[in-house]
């Protein structure tokens, strides 16, 4: 059953108790990422913060998960969310090529990273296989991670806070 949050004090209440939890396990992790090595491994874990948070925040105030709006919302901006980053980033990298800022790295650093990512021994990899494994790889690791992404945290933040 969904209820009304009419009071502001209460309202306010609930915004301290989500950003104290937030801030408190987003720490933890802040704390791996500076402290321990490698530090990417924790990086998904402050990203997971909010939603665990949200969870709490909900259990804290008696609410049920259930009563945010878990829905997939308007196809428009799904598809937004898709293409604004990769067009982001191809005028980027047509920036920073364009103005000899950087460029494409050699196939011997390729090589080093995908030893790095353990592509090595599989067989002989070109620089080129290489880069379609490491990427199809680390999108298929970075999808899970960023399960809570920013557009996700905040769609439930502004529901929750909404209580529609």
């Amino acid at each position: 059953m969904l209820q009304k949050v009419s009071e502001p004090k209460d309202v306010w209440r609930t915004i301290f108790i989500f950003l104290s939890i937030v801030t408190i396990t987003s720490a933890l992790f802040h704390y791996a990422i500076v402290n321990f090595y490698p530090s990417s491994i924790y990086i998904g874990g402050l990203m997971w913060c909010p939603a665990l948070a949200a969870i709490v925040t909900l259990k804290l105030k008696r609410r049920s998960v259930s009563s945010l709006k878990w829905n997939w919302g308007n196809w428009k901006y799904i598809r937004l969310s898709y293409f604004v980053p990769a067009l982001d980033v191809l005028i980027t990298y047509l920036f920073i090529w364009s103005f000899s800022f950087g460029g494409l790295p050699n196939g011997q650093m390729i090589l080093d990273w995908a030893e790095e990512l353990g592509l090595v021994g599989i067989g002989t990899f070109s620089p080129t296989f290489s880069v379609i494994v490491a990427v199809i790889l680390l999108g298929i690791v970075g999808v899970i991670r960023a399960m809570a992404t920013k557009r996700l945290r905040l769609h439930n933040l502004i529901t929750f806070l909404k209580n529609k």
